[in-house]
């Protein structure tokens, strides 16, 4: 599934510089820190505590619909998951972790305000491709084949980015799984020391930072505005 998304980004680009209208297109290079969650997993729901952070890498391709409005496609490698360092066993550290990593396509629909602030929103799509799942110290999962988390997901993500140096940009992203991510069996769910047991409804929560960088503004807004 990930090299045939891979596949698709290659052939789409391809084509696209081989046609008028890609000179409108803009490209974006993307790096930066998430802070996760997952609601669900009794570990740190319904709080502010995002405790595991992970790194999210990759490209865009930015398509201007006027100079308003624009669309946002990215590939990115995701990290995600949840943590939490201390539970009931003092030498059982951590408590709970779930470290999720995905091949993720997001789709953004964006406007531009004139003073260098994006405001967007959109969904992304993201495949499965590493798993390590630790509770009470001892791991439990490290392959995909394992069946605990589902290999799909699909998130609502809310998306803000100003410009602060030429094409240099911060971003900040929030985004909320709307499908489960867990696809065990329910015995297989965590109980915890209240002895409550975990929701077999799960969804990501991630807040992320990143850097952008974007690549041939200039001449997507001269093509626009017909300047050769």
């Amino acid at each position: 599934m990930i090299k045939k998304i891979l596949y698709i980004v290659i052939i789409g680009g391809l084509f696209l510089t081989q046609n008028a209208y890609s000179q409108r297109i803009m490209g974006e290079a993307i790096i930066g820190l998430n802070m996760s969650k997952i609601e669900g997993d009794l570990v740190n729901n319904g709080s502010l505590k995002f405790q595991k952070p992970g790194l999210v890498v990759g490209a865009g391709a930015i398509v201007p619909i006027n100079d308003l409005f624009s669309v946002n496609i990215q590939a990115l490698f995701n990290q995600k998951g949840a943590y939490k360092r201390n539970g009931i066993y003092e030498d059982s550290v951590p408590y709970y972790k779930a470290r999720l990593d995905y091949a993720e396509v997001p789709l953004i629909f964006q406007y531009n305000d004139k003073n260098g602030l994006t405001i967007g929103t959109g969904f992304s799509y993201s495949r499965l491709v590493r798993v390590q799942w630790i509770v009470n110290g001892q791991e439990v999962s490290n392959t995909l084949s394992d069946g605990y988390f589902a290999q799909d997901n699909v998130d609502w993500i809310a998306d803000f980015k100003y410009r602060i140096w030429k094409s240099a940009s911060i971003n900040v992203r929030y985004q909320y799984g709307l499908t489960s991510l867990w696809s065990g069996d329910d015995e297989d769910l965590l109980i915890n020391q209240n002895d409550q047991k975990q929701s077999s409804d799960q969804r990501h929560s991630v807040l992320s930072i990143r850097l952008t960088w974007t690549l041939g503004a200039t001449q997507s807004k001269n093509v626009r505005k017909g300047i050769e």
